[in-house]
């Protein structure tokens, strides 16, 4: 991983692959089901854990869609009546909540952190990208000390159009191989990458198997080794 004229990018989701924990999902399902009554919150809530512990494979068919504990809160939540402002509104209470270590664990799994800061050290520039909204986000990557590890934080970036656009802004020139994405979500984090010949690690924690990728694994854990491949192999391409 040398000096080269143009850096390597590698551009990374946020929840669910630069940290992860399923208590913000639980969380975020509580304050949704809070205005509800008690058979109804009592039904979101164990469809919530039943998602977390199976993924698509759970009994309810309303999730065969959802891609994450968040979209599988918000399914359920449309589902019992409530609106967008009543989710935007448990989304925030559980940002918030996600500041306090006490009230709300997560971690950053310590291999990937250890890649980032090998892969800043040999020139490559890391951008996390994320569709959460700029409120509290700065917060967070503190409490999680995240800011060390990242070259830029692109908030409300829209994936999946939103990440084309970033992709073409990292990289004008196009140059197949010289970015790559990692994420737990296809459509949104990796087919963005894939159009333009980014390398690209998809986490698929619950095996929903939406799409190809250069590496695939239920963990990052899993990916690591890709991901330092294309970074030292994309380098010594530069080179000679």
């Amino acid at each position: 991983m040398a000096d080269h004229a143009a850096p390597l990018v590698l551009i990374t989701d946020f929840d669910g692959t630069l940290y992860r924990g399923d208590a913000p999902i639980r969380r975020y399902a509580e304050h949704a089901a809070a205005a509800l009554d008690t058979a109804d919150r009592a039904e979101l809530l164990a469809g919530v854990e039943e998602f977390l512990d199976l993924g698509a494979q759970s009994g309810d068919p309303r999730l065969a869609a959802a891609i994450d504990g968040w979209e599988a809160v918000a399914v359920l939540g449309r589902a019992a009546g409530l609106g967008d402002a009543a989710l935007n509104a448990a989304f925030r209470a559980t940002r918030e909540l996600m500041l306090d270590p006490g009230r709300c664990p997560l971690e950053v799994p310590a291999g990937y952190a250890e890649l980032l800061t090998e892969l800043r050290g040999a020139g490559v520039r890391v951008v996390l990208a994320t569709n959460s909204p700029a409120a509290g986000l700065d917060g967070l990557l503190a409490r999680l000390e995240l800011p060390p590890l990242l070259d830029a934080v692109v908030s409300g970036t829209g994936k999946p159009e939103g990440l084309r656009h970033l992709l073409r802004a990292e990289n004008p020139a196009g140059t197949a191989g010289l970015v790559c994405v990692i994420g737990d979500h296809w459509r949104n984090d990796i087919e963005p990458g894939r159009e333009v010949g980014a390398h690209s690690a998809y986490i698929d924690r619950f095996g929903r198997a939406d799409g190809p990728a250069d590496a695939i694994a239920p963990a990052v854990e899993g990916l690591l080794d890709s991901i330092r491949t294309w970074a030292t192999g994309r380098a010594r391409t530069e080179r000679n």
